[in-house]
């Protein structure tokens, strides 16, 4: 039987399949920033350094819906000019940090990373 670790490997190197070049790196991490599992490995991304500012842009996030009263957050795609960022919660344990190309198609990102959620919540529990 895999081990939790390798399951959440597992997904993120599926999601890389899924998207192939468009994605640059994915991870999951706690809701307080501490990296699970990444495939950070390309450009020399940080995971350590993305999985705290993935985490602190959730929980700002989170608090700027509750101030607006705009509902649950849902995500934050952070749009650049070279690289784009998706952080998104996967249920109340971790966090999916996504980084695609610019000019990668956020609507497939969309579905993909979605699975992957469902998946890495069956893993961890919602």
């Amino acid at each position: 039987m895999a081990s939790k670790r390798e399951l959440l490997e597992d997904i993120l190197l599926s999601l890389a399949d899924s998207l192939g070049s468009d994605i640059l790196g994915a991870l999951v991490a706690t809701p307080d920033g501490q990296v699970v599992v990444s495939t950070m490995v390309k450009g020399g991304l940080s995971a350590e350094k993305l999985a705290a500012m993935a985490a602190a842009v959730v929980g700002t996030s989170e608090r700027l819906s509750k101030v607006v009263e705009a509902g649950d957050f849902q995500d934050a795609l952070i749009r650049c000019s070279s690289q784009n960022i998706l952080t998104k919660k996967a249920g109340r344990r971790a966090i999916l940090v996504c980084v695609v190309k610019s000019n990668a198609n956020v609507g497939l990102l969309n579905l993909e990373v979605e699975d992957a959620i469902e998946r890495i919540q069956s893993v961890l529990g919602a």
